[in-house]
């Protein structure tokens, strides 16, 4: 049997957990093919695995959500060896310098499209192009509000919106992030440790508010999002990297007529929604391939060093993706 490399979180806590052993490839099946992994995006759903925080994880656990590679083995007619993939939805932790998956789970690379670049598109950009045309259906007509725009979902949902022309209003915690945010396009641009949050878009929107809002942080900045929502607005709230409740007024929005979609990627790949997930992923990758979309690329890091990955993760400095790359890369 081959083997790989992995690595596994054997009790939760802090980076140093994460511990690389080598173990079995599993074995192929009917539709399944072994994939050399060359990049693996890192994600803050990685850290929640890893503290204990995930959707009640048990350990051991496996990191990892996305990645990119090549076929070294196919059992799947559409995908013969050799065929370039990223890989998304698959649950059971892409951490690994082979990965056994469903050919359901991937998408085929455009030429141009580097593995690197692939592996930062699943979690990210298909959670900003998912929520944003499947949801909010963003209009040019729309100012969008987007909360900590130099993330790896807000760099995404800044050059998705502005290529459907709508405006952005990106907000951030350092001066720093904003101009990141600007050079990927954002119009607007709310330094939330200078000047309250809500106070700056009473301003921005001469009290109307914002027509659509992708929340990407969850607690206080939700509740306040929903405050300086629009009539008839739309929301799409995905994740709460704060850990903490969101206190909400019903009156915030229910006069409003506004409309609030929850979403979590992995939950839409658990009930099988894999053909319209790789449609909008292709759809992505041939943004990428023409030159529409930037996939900006923060730091890469050996697989053996996924903790020094995480510490950097969890500093909130980053700005865009961070990736480990296998000896493959």
């Amino acid at each position: 049997m081959p083997t790989r490399q992995a690595i596994i979180v054997e009790a939760f806590g802090g980076p140093d957990v994460l511990h690389l052993i080598t173990e079995e490839t599993p074995a192929l099946e009917p539709g399944l093919i072994r994939v050399a992994i060359e990049a693996i995006g890192v994600n803050r759903a990685d850290i929640l695995l890893r503290t204990g925080a995930y959707h009640g994880a048990q350990p051991p656990a496996r990191p990892g959500l996305e990645a990119a590679g090549v076929v070294v083995e196919s059992r799947a007619a559409r995908l013969p060896v050799g065929s370039r993939v990223v890989i998304f939805g698959h649950r059971k932790g892409l951490y690994v310098t082979e990965a056994v998956v469903h050919e359901d789970e991937v998408a085929l690379l455009p030429e141009v499209v580097t593995t690197t670049t692939a592996a930062a598109l699943p979690v990210n950009w298909l959670t900003a192009w998912y929520c944003l045309h499947r949801l909010i259906r963003l209009r040019p007509d729309d100012t969008l509000l987007i909360p900590a725009a130099a993330s790896g979902v807000g760099t995404a949902a800044i050059q998705i919106a502005r290529h459907v022309g709508a405006t952005v209003i990106a907000a951030a915690s350092s001066a720093e992030k904003l101009a990141f945010a600007a050079r990927l396009g954002a119009n607007i641009l709310v330094n939330y440790a200078e000047i309250n949050l809500l106070e700056a878009l009473r301003d921005i929107t001469e009290n109307k508010g914002v027509t659509a809002f992708l929340d990407t942080v969850g607690g206080q900045t939700f509740a306040d999002g929903l405050k300086a929502l629009a009539p008839f607005g739309r929301v799409a709230a995905l994740a709460n990297v704060t850990l903490e409740p969101s206190l909400i007024n019903v009156r915030d929005f229910y006069p409003k007529n506004a409309h609030i979609y929850g979403f979590q990627l992995g939950n839409l790949m658990a009930a099988g929604r894999y053909p319209e997930a790789r449609t909008d992923l292709e759809a992505i990758l041939a943004q990428v391939a023409n030159g529409t979309f930037q996939v900006p690329i923060a730091a890469t890091f050996p697989l053996a060093a996924a903790a020094a990955a995480h510490k950097q993760l969890e500093s909130r400095t980053v700005m865009g993706k961070l990736l480990l790359v296998t000896e493959r890369y």
